[in-house]
């Protein structure tokens, strides 16, 4: 099996071949990349154009433990707040008996952080202390995966700079 697959969106549902990681959908609206890894469904635009003739399709984002609680989120805002002006990754996991917020071994400084890699991530937060919270030529040659990642920068603020993108093995989608 091919480790990505072509399909063409009908009228009657998506035809083609699928493939082992990733497929490619041709829409009437653009190129999508979709992926599950049964934690995580995603359907991402790469390209859009016009293709006459062919349904449209939408972004989407399907996770099997469904929405993570507000809880866990603040969890990893107080960790971050706590950890600046340093950088901190947090992971959030997902397995059959919930969500958990994990905080591996790391390395970090005022610009940098290196972590050990936490199995069943479906969201990776990283912080930039109190910089702007962007996505930097580093997180954009790691966030090579299937999952959601955030950077969380201006901590010294009373409302922090959050970004979030969706990423489908190098494809990145706001």
């Amino acid at each position: 099996m091919n480790p990505a697959g072509y399909l063409v969106n009908t009228p009657e549902g998506p035809v083609g071949e699928r493939g082992l990681f990733y497929d490619y959908v041709l829409a009437g609206n653009g190129v999508f990349v979709e992926a599950s890894d049964g934690r995580i469904r995603v359907r991402s635009l790469v390209a859009g154009c016009m293709v006459r003739g062919l349904p449209p399709l939408a972004p989407s984002l399907e996770l099997a433990g469904g929405k993570p609680s507000q809880m866990i989120f603040r969890q990893a805002l107080t960790l971050m707040r706590l950890a600046s002006p340093m950088e901190l990754y947090v992971a959030i996991t997902w397995t059959e008996e919930g969500y958990s917020l994990v905080v591996p071994p790391q390395q970090a400084g005022g610009a940098h952080v290196t972590y050990t890699r936490v199995p069943h991530t479906i969201i990776s937060l990283h912080s930039h202390g109190v910089l702007p919270g962007f996505f930097s030529g580093t997180d954009n040659a790691d966030e090579q995966g299937l999952g959601v990642y955030g950077v969380v920068g201006r901590l010294d603020q009373l409302v922090p700079e959050v970004c979030i993108r969706i990423g489908v093995y190098g494809y990145m989608s706001l």
